[in-house]
C-alpha cells in the first residue's frame, strides 16, 4: 500500500500521524509498503527526516505531493478546508474528525466519496475509546496546569495560587464531567492543593475512584442544583463533557457562571464539539482567551497540539494496531476487529454515523451493511 503522512496545518498543531518507531513497524510488517512523509514532518517535536528515513519512509518536498501520491493518508487532526481538495473516492483517510461540529467537513467527506476512519470514534475491545482516551489524558492534565497560569494577574485572573498558601485558602475548581479528561484534570489539581469538585451523572462509577474514597475530591450528581452549589465562589471551571459523535449539550448557563468569582477561569474542553458552557466559542493557540461574564474563557479545540511530542507518541502507539490492519488486510477487515466498527465515519458519499447524518441532513449508510456485503 502507498501510505502518506502530511504535516498538520491547523493553528499550532504539531502532532504527527505516526512517530518513526511505528513507521518502522509498519514498514517491516510488509516491505512492499511505500511510506511517504512530508519534509520536516516531525522537526518541531524532535524527529528528523533522517529518523523517518531510517525507519523506512521516503521524504517528499510538499504536502501536495504526499496527498496526491498516497492511497492511505494518516493524520492526527481533521483536514482543514484547504485540504478538502485532496480527498477522493479511492483514498482511505485515518484521522480525528470532530464531525459533530463541522458540517463543511462532513459535506466534504460526502462530496469526495473518501473512506474515512476516525480514531476518536473507535470504541476499542474494552469500550473505553483508547485513542480518544490517550488524547484526553493529555488534555485533562494540561488544562489543570493552564488554569493555574490563567489565574495570574498578568492574564487578567484573580491573582491567586491554585493551592493557596499558609493562611490563604486554595482555589475552588469545578469539573463538569468525570471521564478521562475530568479525572486527569482532578489528579493534577488535587496535587496542586485545590479544593476540587466533580459533577457527573454516573456517580456510582466514580464513587470507587481513589480520589473520591480518600475524600480528595467532592463528588456531586450533575443537575442544576448541584451546579449552583459547586460554582458558588468557584475560581476554576473545566467543562469535560463528551457525547461521542454528537454536539455537546450546554450544561452551564450564563446564570451559573455569575456565581463564580470574577477573574476566574473557564476552560471548556468540549468546545471541539460545540462546548458545554453557554458562553464558549472556539479560539486558537495564537489568540486563546476572551472575557465573558468577567471570567477568562479558554476555548482551544486542539489542546494536545502544543503538547505535541507526548501526544504524538501516545496517539501513534494507540493507533498503530488499526493502521497495521488497514495497511495489511484492508479497512473492511480492520472494522471487524473488536470495537473497531464504530471507527468508520464516511464511505462512498455517505456518512456512517447516524447522528451526524441526521444533524446535517446528509445521506447515511450503516456500517454493518457494508461489512455484510463484503462477506
Amino acid at each position: 500500500m502507498i501510505i502518506g503522512i502530511p504535516k498538520e496545518i491547523m493553528n499550532h498543531e504539531h502532532r504527527v500521524g505516526l512517530i518513526p518507531s511505528d513507521v518502522k513497524i509498519l514498514k517491516n510488517s510488509n516491505p512492499l509498503h511505500e511510506i511517504y512523509i512530508e519534509n520536516g514532518l516531525g522537526n518541531s517535536i524532535g524527529y528528523s527526516n533522517e529518523d523517518y528515513e531510517q525507519a523506512g519512509a521516503k521524504i517528499l518536498k510538499s504536502a501536495k505531493e504526499v496527498w496526491q501520491k498516497a492511497e492511505f493518508i494518516i493524520k492526527c487532526k481533521e483536514p482543514v478546508e484547504s485540504e478538502y481538495q485532496y480527498l477522493h473516492k479511492d483514498m482511505i483517510l485515518y484521522s480525528f474528525l470532530d464531525l459533530a461540529y463541522s458540517k463543511s467537513l462532513a459535506q466534504a467527506l460526502v462530496d469526495s466519496q473518501v473512506t474515512s476512519i476516525c480514531g476518536e470514534t473507535i470504541s476499542g475491545p474494552n469500550g473505553d475509546y483508547p485513542i480518544l482516551a490517550a488524547m484526553s489524558e493529555v488534555t485533562g492534565k494540561f488544562v489543570a496546569q493552564h488554569a493555574a497560569t490563567l489565574l495570574s494577574t498578568n492574564y487578567g485572573g484573580r491573582g491567586i495560587l491554585v493551592g493557596g498558601c499558609a493562611g490563604v485558602q486554595p482555589a475552588r475548581a469545578v469539573i463538569v464531567g468525570g471521564g478521562v479528561v475530568g479525572i486527569n484534570a482532578a489528579k493534577v489539581l488535587v496535587g496542586m492543593g485545590a479544593d476540587v469538585w466533580i459533577l457527573d451523572i454516573n456517580t456510582q462509577k466514580l464513587s470507587t475512584h481513589p480520589l473520591v474514597i480518600d475524600n480528595k475530591i467532592k463528588l456531586l450528581y450533575s443537575n442544576d442544583e448541584s451546579i449552583r452549589i459547586a460554582l458558588q465562589n468557584a475560581d476554576i471551571l473545566i467543562g469535560a463533557i463528551l457525547v461521542t459523535a454528537n454536539a455537546t449539550p450546554k450544561i452551564i448557563t450564563r446564570e451559573h457562571l455569575r456565581l463564580m468569582n470574577k477573574g476566574g477561569v473557564v476552560l471548556d474542553v468540549s468546545v471541539d464539539l460545540g462546548g458545554c458552557v453557554e458562553t464558549s466559542r472556539q479560539t486558537t493557540h495564537d489568540d486563546s482567551i476572551y472575557i465573558e461574564e468577567g471570567l477568562i474563557h479558554y476555548g482551544v479545540p486542539n489542546i494536545p497540539g502544543v503538547i505535541a511530542r507526548t501526544s504524538s507518541i501516545t496517539y501513534s502507539y494507540e493507533s498503530l494496531p488499526y493502521i497495521l490492519a488497514i495497511a495489511n488486510h484492508g479497512w473492511k477487515e480492520m472494522l471487524q476487529m473488536k470495537g473497531a466498527m464504530s471507527g468508520l465515519n464516511a464511505y462512498n458519499g455517505k456518512i456512517a454515523l447516524e447522528s451526524i447524518a441526521k444533524a446535517f441532513a446528509l445521506p447515511y449508510i450503516d456500517t454493518q451493511t457494508i461489512i455484510n456485503s463484503n462477506n
